[in-house]
């Protein structure tokens, strides 16, 4: 992968490129070296490749939660979204004020504000998340078939991960 160094290869290979499974915790302290950079430049790579949609990654994924969830409360929303309420106010505040998302008293305790999505906003994640997936595909075409479907066959295991990162 053009512009993405590997990591150092500190444990055992063992025929294949695996860790030895024997190392308690290496194998996937190995994994992981491997992994997260590469992440984490293809997260970069792709915001970077988007700026034309106007909408910051935390706004983009309030947008994609409460698509999700439907209407939440600040605290509910702060919970999903992994940061404090205050961070959330202000993202949503912003993106209030562009027409996405409105406050609206809370349907369960109608002294509480709950946040939802507006016809606007439902409208305008469903393109940006169409637009992404698209562009995302065309770098995806760029490479071989056998690694897409590495890839495609990783989908589940990464999808866990998420889920793991979730319950925490």
């Amino acid at each position: 992968m053009a512009g993405v160094q590997s990591a150092p290869q500190d444990a055992e290979e063992l025929p294949g490129g695996d860790a030895d499974p024997t190392d308690s915790g290496e194998h996937e302290l190995d994994l992981a070296t491997r992994f997260r950079p590469i992440m984490l430049r293809l997260d970069l790579l792709v915001r970077r490749h988007h700026t034309q949609y106007s909408l910051s990654r935390a706004q983009t994924s309030i947008l994609h939660t409460l698509a999700c969830h439907g209407p939440l409360r600040m605290t509910d929303l702060a919970r999903l979204e992994n940061v404090r309420v205050p961070t959330t106010s202000n993202s949503v505040s912003v993106i209030e004020s562009m027409g996405f998302v409105e406050r609206v008293p809370d349907a369960v305790d109608r002294r509480g504000v709950s946040v939802q999505l507006t016809e606007l906003g439902r409208a305008r994640i469903e393109q940006v998340l169409k637009d992404r997936d698209r562009d995302f595909a065309d770098q995806l075409g760029r490479l071989s078939p056998e690694h897409r479907e590495l890839l495609a066959d990783a989908v589940p295991a990464l999808t866990s991960l998420l889920d793991a990162f979730d319950t925490d």
